[in-house]
């Protein structure tokens, strides 16, 4: 048992979840939520990225084990049972959501789960589907997240929300961008017909716009934070390339917006 719990827990990557978990809190951190329901909503978003991640690594056996790269646990000591055991956990999540948040709540995490398992797993594998896997990478692990946590504080949609989430589902595109050029070798070789693998040329185009726009509409999000974090995002950038200027700035500008919305409530 201690070792299908461990394995459980590799599969399900928790080094992966940081970007997206932090995409959620900033839902819910857009309101007051109960500290009832603020936990159901930390663990079901716990609980979905480790059944994404667990179900992409179990379906990805194939290009992993080309790519010296990547570390599959499914590839060695760990079988489809520690799946399984992920997969028991999100049905607990989803039974909470269901039975202690609005169903409008429920609804867009169902949502999330299902696009999140769909994106990896036959018979839809989305993404082997060009363009299917970044629109969906920007709902399941951007947009949804986002809208689920500002249900989850019963935030009233303003144009700064609206927004953000559009930041968010842009920011969520450069992710899976980058992911898809530094896979494309792995994936062209298994049959995933990715925007990388298809396009090269037109996707690269897509990351830097992506980006851009990430950056941009942290700015639009809240002007004054440009003042931290254009020197933060840029000794990132120095020290670790441009991909993590981004990730910086549009980090430190979405966090700053909650903080500045929380100073105002008292």
């Amino acid at each position: 048992m201690p070792m299908l719990l461990k394995c459980a827990l590799l599969v399900s990557r928790p080094r992966g979840w940081r970007a997206y978990l932090w995409l959620g809190l900033l839902g819910i951190l857009q309101g007051k939520p109960e500290p009832q329901i603020a936990l159901v909503g930390l663990y079901s978003l716990v609980s979905f990225l480790a059944t994404a991640f667990a179900v992409n690594n179990y379906f990805d056996v194939g290009s992993d084990m080309l790519n010296p790269k990547k570390y599959n646990p499914f590839i060695g000591h760990c079988d489809r049972r520690a799946l399984y055991v992920v997969l028991l956990n999100q049905a607990v999540a989803l039974a909470l959501v269901a039975l202690l948040t609005p169903l409008s709540s429920f609804l867009v995490y169902l949502s999330t789960v299902v696009l999140g398992v769909a994106y990896s797993s036959p018979p839809f594998r989305l993404k082997a589907r060009t363009g299917l896997e970044l629109v969906s990478h920007m709902l399941y692990f951007g947009i949804l997240l986002f809208l689920f946590g500002a249900l989850l504080s019963h935030v009233q949609f303003s144009q700064q929300t609206v927004a953000i989430a559009l930041v968010i589902g842009v920011y969520s595109a450069f992710l899976q961008l980058r992911n898809l050029r530094d896979d494309r070798e792995f994936d062209g070789l298994i049959g995933d017909k990715t925007l990388f693998v298809r396009y090269p040329n037109f996707s690269a185009l897509l990351l830097y716009s992506t980006a851009a726009l990430s950056l941009l509409g942290s700015v639009y999000v809240l002007p004054v934070s440009l003042a931290v974090a254009l020197p933060v995002a840029v000794i990132f950038g120095w020290k670790y390339g441009w991909e993590r200027l981004v990730d910086s700035f549009v980090a430190v500008s979405l966090s700053l917006q909650v903080v500045a919305r929380l100073c105002t409530c008292f």
